[in-house]
Parts: C-alpha cells; structure tokens; sequence
C-alpha cells in the first residue's frame, strides 16, 4: 500500500499542469464569435495544423488554454462538443510505466506543430495521447517537450488584457471544472488516480441526489468524476463529457450581459455547494453543457 502511494506521488510530479480542452465544431468562424461572446475576450489567431488537416482557436483563460477546433475531415454531424482534454507532462516514459501497472498505456508520441495565418509564431510540441480503451474513451492529451517561447497570447497565466474591454466581474476569465460521466465510476477513479496520479481532493456519494461524486485536482482546474449510485457499475461501458463549469467573479453582472447578447440562459439558483450561485447557459454554446459558477465570496 505504501509502495503505491508513493509511486503515486512521484508521479504527481510528472503531470504539471491542466493545459486545457478541446471542443470540435463544423463551423469555426460562428463557434469562435460565440465563445468571444460569451467569454468576454477577444480570441487567438485562427492557426492551421497541416497534418491533422484542422483549423483552430484558442482563448487563454486564467488556468489552461479553451481551443475551439475545425475538423476539415469529420461531417458536421461528428464534429461537435467537448473533444479532449489535455495535461502538461514532463516524464512521459513514467507515466508509460505507471500507466502499465494498471493496464493501460499509450500511443506512440508525435510531433505537433500549428501555424498561425499571418504570424511569425509558430507553436509545437509533442503530444501522446493515453489508450482510449484505458482512458475509458475520453481523448486524455499529453503534452510534453514544447519548442521554443510560447506566444504570449497562448499563455493561459496571462491572458490578453487587450482582448477585454468589458468590466472584469462579467467576463469569464478561468475554467472551474470538467465533467466527465461515468458508468463505471471505480475503473475511472482508478485511471486518473493511479494511472495519471492526479490528486484526488473529494470522493463522495450523495444518497438524496443518487449520485457519487469524485473530484481530481490540479493547477486550479477540476476534473470531475460522477456516476450513479444504482444501478451497479457497466465493466467496459465507455465514459462521456457532461459540459464545462465556468468560474464568474459577478453572476449577476455577466447574467446581465449574457442576456442582453441574446444568449439563452437560466435563472440564477443556489449552487449545491453552499454558498455558490450558478447559471446555465444553453444556447449558443456549441453542444457543449456550460454552467458559470459563482464561488462562495
């Protein structure tokens, strides 16, 4: 048990930082103009990845780096919503390693690289993505060995001052949490923990709600775990997005803003923590369920 726990925590070292999401979209222009809206900031320049034949995004928010991307290859019908998120890793053989011990692995590693239509930057990087029948079907991305300076633009503890020109309380300026539903809580609770060795902040069951929920945690970010209680656990059932969670500074003043910019969203309600208030924004968020949180002041 010892052996594992600091197995766990060595590896904990390896994976740095929550680098951000991914979301695919048939239309790039009109998913980029929506979340400028809806973030408050202008975006990235739109870059081009020749090998992957895809155009993409990306808006640097406090703690990680939201890529809107367009597959020129998928239907419009496939290419929607949340598509992968990615983590920060210095050691990938380690991870390899420890990944081995609980039956998973990983694909073999490529180099990336994007350019951005008429910039000098050009970013890259290598990227290894983690088995999916080991990461339970969700696209776990890590991202190691960058190459050169990024751009400060794409530096999510920088954000571009001069794409805000709204009041910082209605702007949404950093990512709460990810939600990923499982059915097959324990199996997933099991990659991320001993897997990746993410830190486990909270595992919890809420027997009026019917619900378990697990809550991983690193460089500020949430990736959330939740399940059902009943019925018992599906082996080899695939898990799935269920949205993103957005941290806001005032909900009432962007609540304010969302509505006036025609965004469809809910009334303002108690968070289940106490002490938060949230919204849902419904429309237009590109298939992807978005919920803005305002953390206990």
């Amino acid at each position: 048990m010892q052996g594992i726990a600091k197995k766990t925590c060595d590896v904990l070292s390896m994976i740095t930082r929550f680098h951000g999401v991914v979301v695919d979209v048939p239309d790039l222009d009109s998913a980029v103009a929506d979340y400028a809206r809806l973030l408050g900031q202008d975006p990235g320049p739109v870059e081009a990845d020749l090998a992957q034949q895809t155009r993409s995004v990306s808006f640097p928010v406090r703690n990680m780096l939201l890529e809107i991307r367009e597959d020129s290859c998928a239907d419009a019908k496939s290419a929607v919503g949340l598509a992968g998120i990615r983590l920060d890793c210095d050691e990938v053989e380690e991870i390899k390693s420890r990944l081995s011990e609980t039956g998973s692995s990983l694909l073999p590693s490529e180099s990336r690289k994007v350019d951005a239509a008429g910039e000098a930057e050009q970013r890259a990087w290598l990227s290894t993505f983690v088995d999916p029948d080991g990461s339970r079907s969700i696209p776990v991305e890590l991202i190691s060995e960058e190459v050169g300076e990024r751009p400060t633009w794409a530096d999510p503890s920088m954000p571009a001052s001069e794409g805000r020109s709204l009041e910082s309380g209605s702007v949404i300026d950093a990512l709460d949490h990810v939600v990923i539903m499982s059915g097959d809580i324990e199996a997933t609770r099991d990659f991320y923990r001993d897997g990746l060795g993410i830190r486990l902040a909270l595992d919890r069951s809420f027997e009026k709600r019917g619900v378990r929920l697990i809550f991983f945690r690193i460089g500020g970010v949430t990736i959330e775990i939740g399940g059902r209680l009943e019925p018992a656990p599906a082996p080899g059932s695939a898990d799935r997005f269920g949205g993103l969670a957005w941290q806001v500074g005032d909900m009432d003043a962007i609540h304010s803003r969302l509505s006036a910019d025609r965004f469809d969203v809910s009334e303002i309600r108690d968070g289940h923590k106490p002490g938060t208030r949230v919204c849902t924004v419904r429309d237009p968020v590109h298939d992807v369920p978005t919920l803005l949180i305002e953390p206990v002041s």
